[in-house]
């Protein structure tokens, strides 16, 4: 295992490129939840790229949560990784990659003018700045992964392993056509057979398409490609084109869902729609909503027909606002088909940035799980009875000073048949760039409050950057102490953890994250350390 180890990292060290980059954390919200997908909101994506990781939160804890399969100017497609269950509104932060700044420059001036490093652009028909590019530009990354969990119990101890490669290449020899991939191959020590007896239960492929653009205004794509304009439809094998006139555009889709029991290529799943298109950009903000209507098959026979409606705006960069909805337009009845209007999901969220220092942010979320009447019928019943889960989110932010940062956020989400409603409230402290010293701490609390448990996490983190940023470190500590209801018992434990990034020859990056949980009688150990290359 260790030979294996040190052959990777030789691997990766022995790769040249040419960008000097250092880190940063930046943050966004989870916008809206498919059948397969996951969606996150930023303010800018510039630094990230797809096969990045990105992190959710518990109190202190960063947890890897979401794997980026695509993304554009503000927004991440991502994958949600087994161990994790999203929820619209949830916080996630990404590891932003820019380049480094010279050393002798203020903090704050640094954190103006860094520009982004070697990242993966991908289209964006929003985007006018990117479509105006015709220069050649190939950019990707290739990562190894591993996943560990070992105790002192009888559990039995894991290892998973995921590999990552991503590739971009625009405008292919200052051509009209370009290409873009991601695919992810994971395995867990141990089951080999599975992988041996189905190769798609291991590799994963999100992305795989070419596209050639005749002009500004019209996008052909063919491939498996995630549509960013239809957020429930997830990827299509198949055609897609899009079309602009001015502020308006339209475009179409045809192709066939990956498989729904391993995401390989099914031809029995034909799919097909089109959407419209909208929007006005200005000094005073941007407006965008696309509206589309897509028919999904199994062999032949009407599996789901729905609406979809996307929204995003932005106000003198003081008000922001993103929604999303779907409806459902078909369903069974007694074996019969019938033309319906449904509502499944609904999101809404605002944010308000009262003063630079000071903004709120709300979200409202609800929906059903999604019905294929045809792939679902061995437990469609049970799909149907699945009632509508709803939840609020609150939130505010406050920069004290510009080392200084308070905030919080208040969360409910409920279900009739629920005997009680879950609460959790969510407050933290940041004081960065601590005079003397260097670091940046954060303190923060958490309550939680559901049908069958009661919980509290208390935590502290500590991080400094080494080296002009090419070496940084943390350390934490958290009390969780959570009250079950069934067996009337606390469950105290006390966790803390160890992490290290670093950057080696300028595109080579190491991550290493160490967790430790300690119970009355029981030891518990995490590690996850991830191996990178981009060029």
């Amino acid at each position: 295992m260790k030979k294996a180890i040190i052959g990777i990292i030789i691997l990766f060290y022995s790769i040249n490129s040419s960008a000097q980059t250092s880190v940063e954390t930046v943050q966004g919200k989870i916008s809206f939840i498919s059948s397969q997908n996951v969606y996150v909101k930023f303010q800018s994506t510039s630094g990230l790229s797809a096969g990045d990781t990105l992190f959710s939160l518990s109190g202190t804890k960063k947890i890897p949560a979401l794997i980026i399969m695509n993304l554009s100017s503000t927004s991440c497609v991502c994958a949600p990784m087994a161990s994790v269950t999203p929820a619209a509104g949830d916080l996630i932060l990404g590891i932003k990659k820019v380049v480094s700044p010279e050393s002798d420059k203020k903090p704050l001036e640094k954190e103006a003018k860094a520009k982004p490093a070697a990242t993966i652009i991908l289209y964006d028909p929003a985007n006018d700045k990117e479509k105006n590019k015709s220069a050649q530009r190939i950019r990707g990354s290739i990562s190894a992964i591993g996943y560990s969990n070992f105790s002192n119990t009888s559990a039995k101890n894991s290892n998973q392993f995921r590999y990552n490669f991503s590739l971009d290449a625009r405008n292919i020899a200052n051509s009209k056509v370009s290409a873009e991939t991601y695919i992810s191959f994971r395995h867990k020590e141990g089951e080999w057979n599975e992988v041996k007896n189905n190769i798609f239960s291991a590799l994963k492929i999100y992305n795989l398409a070419v596209s050639y653009d005749p002009s500004k205004t019209t996008h052909i794509s063919l491939g498996r490609k995630i549509n960013s304009e239809i957020s429930g439809i997830g990827a299509v094998d198949g055609i897609q084109a899009e079309q602009s006139f001015g502020k308006f555009s339209i475009g179409g889709l045809a192709g066939f869902r990956p498989d729904y029991t391993d995401y390989g290529f099914n031809a029995d799943l034909l799919q097909y729609g089109g959407w419209l298109g909208f929007k006005s950009e200005g000094n005073a903000g941007y407006f965008r909503n696309t509206m589309a209507v897509v028919q999904q098959t199994n062999n032949g026979k009407t599996d789901r027909r729905f609406l979809s409606f996307n929204l995003s705006s932005s106000i003198a960069g003081k008000l922001s606002l993103l929604g999303s909805f779907e409806a459902d337009l078909f369903e069974l009845k007694d074996s019969l088909p019938k033309s319906v209007f449904n509502p499944t999901a609904l999101y809404f969220s605002v944010r308000y940035r009262i003063t630079d220092n000071f903004s709120l942010s709300g979200s409202y979320d609800s929906r059903k799980n999604i019905i294929y009447y045809e792939s679902y019928k061995s437990f469609i019943d049970l799909a149907m009875e699945n009632e509508m889960r709803k939840s609020f989110r609150l939130s505010a932010n406050f920069r004290i000073t510009d080392n200084m940062v308070l905030g919080a956020d208040a969360g409910y989400r409920y279900l009739k048949s629920d005997p009680s409603q879950s609460k959790n409230a969510n407050g933290y402290f940041t004081y960065s760039r601590i005079p003397w010293l260097g670091v940046t701490a954060t303190v923060s609390a958490t309550y939680l409050e559901s049908s069958y448990l009661n919980g509290k996490i208390f935590g502290a983190t500590v991080s400094k950057d080494l080296f002009k940023s090419q070496l940084q470190i943390s350390g934490g500590y958290r009390y969780v102490d959570y009250n079950f209801a069934e067996s009337l018992q606390s469950s105290p434990e006390n966790i803390a953890e160890a992490n290290l990034s670093c950057q080696f020859l300028k595109t080579l990056s190491l991550s290493v994250n160490y967790e430790l949980t300690f119970e009355s009688s029981n030891k518990y150990n995490r590690l996850y350390i991830q191996l990178r290359k981009r060029f």
